[in-house]
């Protein structure tokens, strides 16, 4: 075994990502926004809408510019909700758990998924999960822990926490500094060319791309394998 350690990306690597659906949340914020300010219900739903709509434009905007920031759920909405004073803050709070909600809601994670990532730590290999992802962490963590997956890693690392996505190099640094394994010991396993093959590369880790949940075909320099299943990845450690 020539890795000291493996590194997954979460969504559609270790569980599949069914869609997601985001409209139940914002109705629950617009009753949680009328009840807690006295805003007539249609004027609540209207200012939820607004927040979603920028939201969207700001996911849209960050992504068209290849920008690897990561601003969370609630920095954004606050001052969009300045206009309630001493509350924007809780507000804010309030809908990024609501939408963090939505987002663990939709993963399937197939059976038997905690025992195989074990089996790397049990042989030995450090651990760890580098997720993009608005979520708060811990929400990301408690969910993870339902599935029995937290455990089974050294170290799980969210692109909120850091304020910057994967394929920006700090994130990658921040997990292997927190297994303590060199890039060159270590292989990162993904399903997106971008994030989990061109960036890890680009920090001198092996990339692996899988193909297990959603297929997403090598487009420039290639990844070190692919993969169809996550037993696979131990042909390459």
């Amino acid at each position: 075994m020539n890795a000291g350690a493996v590194l997954f990306d979460l969504g559609d690597t270790l569980f599949r990502l069914l869609p997601l659906e985001t409209a139940s949340a914002y109705v629950r914020f617009a009753e949680v926004l009328a009840e807690r300010t006295g805003l007539p219900p249609g004027q609540a739903r209207d200012v939820a809408k607004s927040i979603g709509r920028a939201l969207d434009n700001q996911s849209e905007r960050l992504y068209q510019e290849c920008s690897t920031a990561e601003p969370s759920v609630a920095a954004t909405a606050e001052p969009l909700l300045s206009r309630f004073g001493a509350d924007a803050a809780w507000l804010a709070g309030t809908l990024d758990h609501l939408l963090g909600e939505c987002d663990i809601a939709r993963w399937d994670p197939p059976a038997g998924r905690a025992a195989e990532v074990r089996a790397f730590a049990e042989a030995g290999l450090r651990v760890a999960f580098v997720s993009n992802t608005r979520t708060p962490p811990a929400l990301m963590r408690r969910r993870l822990r339902e599935f029995g997956l937290l455990e089974q890693a050294h170290a799980a690392l969210f692109s909120v926490e850091l304020g910057e996505r994967k394929p920006g190099e700090r994130i990658y640094r921040a997990a292997l500094d927190a297994i303590g394994v060199d890039a060159r010991n270590a292989v990162f396993v993904g399903d997106r060319m971008r994030e989990d093959v061109r960036g890890p590369q680009e920090v001198g880790m092996r990339a692996i791309l899988t193909h297990e949940f959603r297929r997403e075909e090598p487009i420039g320099p290639p990844p070190d394998g692919i993969i169809e299943s996550l037993f696979e990845v131990w042909n390459f450690l």
